[in-house]
């Protein structure tokens, strides 16, 4: 992030949250460059605001001062204000710090290239689509935050929270907060234990690891937080289908396997840590108990939870041979 004191900066990323993020900490260090803590803020949105509104902003101020400029949604820019910023990073006000943020795509896609060979300062935001992205995303914010943080632990907290971003940025600043800086797989738990989503993954993963006592104890929790049984047995199901596939895969490096399976290395790496031991037969006897409990949990079974329980203790026994 840039120290000094910029004209125009390009803010560039997919992520509408990353970019907002970023431009945040952008505009935090053009006020110290600028030694103006309190430097004032404008902001314009490309996909709703006009030209005019753009042109007022960039105008010089009746008595001067530096300020600084924020263009939303700018991939959504009319021709207008297409040219009016080009006109104007030719000769741009040194007393105003503009911040263009842009998708990189949109109607207005050429405006990205236009800037940077401009002169503009880029800043690209993290790229964030796999599962492996989030687990750096999720490092780097508790490392910023400073704390740390265990793979399992980031593992963890994705499947607590989920992939929104904004989401795991807030929950990774929070644990780091409430766990001194240390952040462990208990940490997680401990934090997110009264989530009955949490819960059906705790079930899911006992299951495929044998350990029916520990499973049948995290399904009655799970029920009793409001888990509905369908979703259980998608849960189990799919745990078992990632078992196959891990499986069937032979040992290869994680890295290698992840785009070929279409699972993030941390998850093939949990899988073989927590499910070693099956066997062909075993799977396919597994493969054959969660297909009925589909069925079961969807009507044709007469207790839904009853029906779980038996699937789980007929799973374990598979994988028990």
């Amino acid at each position: 992030m840039s120290q000094s004191a910029e004209r125009v900066v390009l803010v560039i990323g997919e992520d509408e949250y990353l970019r907002s993020e970023t431009t945040a900490k952008m505009i935090t260090a053009q006020r110290a460059a600028r030694d103006e803590p309190d430097m004032p803020v404008t902001r314009v949105v490309a996909a709703s605001d006009g030209a005019a509104d753009l042109a007022d902003a960039l105008s010089p101020a009746l008595f001067g001062g530096e300020r600084i400029v924020v263009l939303d949604n700018a991939e959504q820019s009319t021709k207008e204000i297409v040219s009016l910023i080009k006109s104007y990073v030719a000769a741009p006000d040194p007393e105003i710090c503009l911040i263009v943020q842009h998708s990189g795509g949109g109607r207005a896609k050429a405006l990205a290239m236009d800037l940077q060979k401009g002169g503009a300062l880029v800043e690209r935001v993290p790229v964030v689509k796999t599962a492996d992205d989030r687990m750096k995303y999720i490092r780097a914010e508790v490392a910023a935050a400073g704390g740390t943080i265990a793979p399992k632990a980031a593992a963890a907290l994705i499947e607590a929270v989920g992939e929104d971003l904004r989401s795991l940025a807030s929950a990774s600043r929070q644990l780091v907060a409430d766990s001194g800086g240390s952040i462990t797989t208990e940490t997680v738990a401990r934090y997110y234990r009264g989530r009955a989503d949490v819960k059906v993954y705790a079930v899911a993963d006992e299951v495929v690891a044998g350990r029916r006592g520990r499973a049948l104890e995290q399904l009655r929790w799970a029920l009793r937080d409001g888990a509905p049984e369908v979703v259980l047995a998608d849960a189990i199901a799919e745990s078992v289908r990632q078992v196959a596939r891990v499986a069937a895969a032979g040992r290869s490096d994680p890295n290698t396997l992840a785009r070929t399976l279409g699972m993030p290395a941390w998850k093939i790496r949990k899988v073989r840590s927590n499910a070693g031991g099956w066997t062909a037969p075993a799977l396919t006897r597994a493969m054959s108990i969660v297909a009925t409990l589909n069925g079961d949990v969807k009507g044709n079974a007469t207790n839904a939870q009853w029906a779980i329980e038996k699937a789980i203790l007929d799973i374990c026994a598979a994988k028990d041979g």
